[in-house]
């Protein structure tokens, strides 16, 4: 059995790489179709064993992508963008997972669970899609669609099936902050053109809203969403996009609270599994002051994350703030253990969100915690090598002492001044204060001279009486010598 890991691509030089790395781990070739690219991209292709072909662009993605399959030679296809890859984990499955199902001959591929990531960072962006990106290559396979392409079956056939891909992820990066404006602005510029020749298509409506979703155009963001959620042309694996979209573009837009909780309720009751709407309504609730209403929300959405969650989903990044928040109605509430418990809940998913720390270290202190038993508590959550930076930082302005302990083995550390402080030491302090004052008043007495005339006026006017007069004081005494060092130019 032969695989052919295939792509389309234009001025990828910055992700080919990574593309062709994460490929040769399962292919047996690699077609790389360049569709202009004025960089470097057919050079690396090439260099990273890929056979590179040119097609001639002409506003049609599906047509690049069809060109491609007609020069692969595998069994089975696996067809990405460039801006996607296979985790490490995935990589090593993808050929065992395509034999064991290659078999059946009414089987024609997979979908993928596809998380979106920060390209600079890493970071997950709190989005996932299903995606068909594994299949037979075979004549009734096609991609459709000059744009927001995807793969169809014309044999007329229903009886033909694709299934999901256990236990394969693809990270894509396409939707990171600092492109996805520039790529949404010309997807919207091509659909509007196509659509203004009276060519319209399924799933229109569903890119329209993401399109301007992403442009910061709520309202009419929410007006496409709702004909997406309603129409029966969905992407595969992606119906929740459009309840998301519509919920959120309402809250951003100011829409009514009873649309807003309408929108809600739909989205709940179309997919009851998912916890992000309960906990984008449980945050708006909170946000709005409707904390009863939010709390029962989040408690809801809580619940359904822990049970369901799967990479990327974006109530991976609203958890954390849903437990911080569900600590602070109980430490309202005078429940400290429930806090204390939601506030470590939090810090488990996500360990550098400092306000749940900031909250639970606040509730210690309010217990009467002294500084061992603070220490004593963050070793259940922390590695207090890698994270000594964070945990100084956050405790410095309520267990300075244990602020101090994390100083020591930070690889960043605070001023002496500041370690003065937090150990008590305000005399120390105040001298290094009154050093670092005297050091920078001898600086500009020594070298005000270089000034234009009226910032000497306005620096006279600033500087002690010890920087320009002469006076018995031993003070001033020492603060002539230091003047006249500094402008001879010595220390």
């Amino acid at each position: 059995m032969k695989i052919s890991a295939c792509v389309i691509a234009k001025n990828e030089a910055e992700n080919l790489p990574r593309w062709l790395r994460s490929m040769r781990v399962f292919a047996d070739e690699m077609i790389v179709v360049d569709t202009g690219s004025q960089d470097a991209t057919a050079e690396i292709a090439r260099a990273g064993g890929a056979r590179v072909f040119h097609f001639d662009w002409i506003n049609d993605f599906a047509a690049a992508k069809n060109f491609a399959l007609d020069q692969a030679q595998g069994d089975w296809v696996v067809f990405t963008d460039a801006d996607e890859y296979f985790t490490e984990e995935s990589a090593p499955r993808v050929r065992p997972l395509i034999e064991e199902y290659s078999g059946r001959s009414k089987f024609d591929g997979f979908i993928v669970h596809l998380v979106n990531i920060d390209m600079d960072t890493g970071a997950l962006l709190g989005t996932t899609a299903e995606v068909q990106r594994i299949f037979r290559r075979a004549p009734h396979i096609r991609f459709v669609g000059s744009i927001h392409e995807h793969v169809e079956n014309l044999s007329g056939d229903a009886g033909r099936e694709m299934a999901m891909a256990p236990g394969l992820t693809l990270y894509h990066t396409g939707y990171s902050p600092r492109i996805i404006k520039e790529k949404s602005r010309r997807d919207l510029a091509l659909l509007l053109a196509r659509r203004a020749r009276g060519e319209k298509k399924k799933l229109d409506e569903y890119h329209l809203m993401d399109c301007y979703y992403t442009l910061e155009d709520y309202p009419e963001a929410a007006h496409y969403a709702r004909l997406a959620r309603d129409s029966s042309d969905r992407p595969v694996g992606s119906e929740d996009r459009p309840h998301a979209v519509l919920l959120q573009s309402l809250i951003l837009m100011g829409a009514a609270d009873e649309e807003i909780t309408a929108a809600y309720e739909t989205a709940r009751d179309a997919l009851p599994k998912k916890a992000d709407f309960p906990l984008i309504y449980g945050t708006w609730a909170w946000e709005q002051g409707y904390f009863a209403c939010a709390r029962k929300a989040y408690q809801a959405g809580l619940h359904l994350h822990e049970e369901y969650y799967r990479e990327g989903d974006y109530s991976g990044i609203l958890a954390p703030s849903a437990y911080a928040r569900l600590g602070e109605a109980a430490a309202l509430a005078g429940d400290s253990e429930e806090a204390a418990a939601c506030y470590e809940r939090a810090l488990r998913l996500s360990p550098r969100y400092a306000p749940a720390l900031a909250a639970l270290v606040r509730l210690l202190h309010r217990a009467g915690a002294d500084d061992p038993t603070v220490i004593g508590t963050l070793r259940t959550l922390y590695d207090e090598e890698h994270d000594a930076d964070f945990l100084a930082s956050v405790l410095a302005g309520v267990f300075p002492r244990a602020s101090l302990y994390y100083d020591r083995r930070a690889s960043r550390h605070f001023s002496v001044r500041r370690r003065f402080l937090l150990a008590g030491d305000v005399n120390s302090a105040a001298a290094s204060l009154v050093e670092d004052m005297e050091r920078a008043a001898a600086l500009a007495a020594a070298y005000g001279g270089d000034f234009a005339p009226e910032s000497q006026g306005a620096l006279a006017l600033l500087l002690p009486d010890s920087c320009k007069e002469v006076s018995a004081a031993p003070e001033a005494a020492r603060m002539l010598r230091r003047i006249g060092r500094l402008a001879g130019g010595t220390a």
